[in-house]
């Protein structure tokens, strides 16, 4: 039994020291892709294609990021009614669309998600 606190006392010595590093780390390596292109492009114009193709990246990423979770279940495509996320969405995107609330579509969805959840 002693063992098992000398080595919860050990590593807890460390814990502080390991934090601030992953805290710094972390920061550092979300920081620096941020701050050099906005550097190597202060003076320069862009050209409008470019700047028309950067209007592009942000529903790409979201969509990239949400619809996996929306659309696959277990790695295949699922679309039945089985599927809650999916379900949950569909349902609750006409408010979202007549609100344009993100506190309503929070709401709204984590409240839909939990009933069909508990229902199905």
């Amino acid at each position: 039994m002693n063992d098992y606190w000398e080595s919860f006392r050990l590593a807890n010595s460390y814990s502080n020291t390991y934090a601030m590093g992953a805290i710094f780390a972390t920061a550092l390596a979300t920081f620096l892709p941020r701050f050099f292109p906005m550097a190597l492009l202060k003076n320069r114009t862009l050209p409008s294609w470019f700047t028309q193709w950067l209007h592009f990246v942000p529903p790409a990423i979201f969509g990239a990021l949400v619809f996996p979770d929306l659309l696959l279940k277990d790695g295949t495509l699922c679309l039945s009614l089985d599927n809650i996320p999916l379900l949950t969405t569909l349902l609750i995107a006409p408010i979202v669309i007549r609100t344009k609330s993100l506190g309503a579509a929070i709401i709204c969805g984590g409240t839909v998600f939990y009933i069909l959840q508990e229902w199905l």
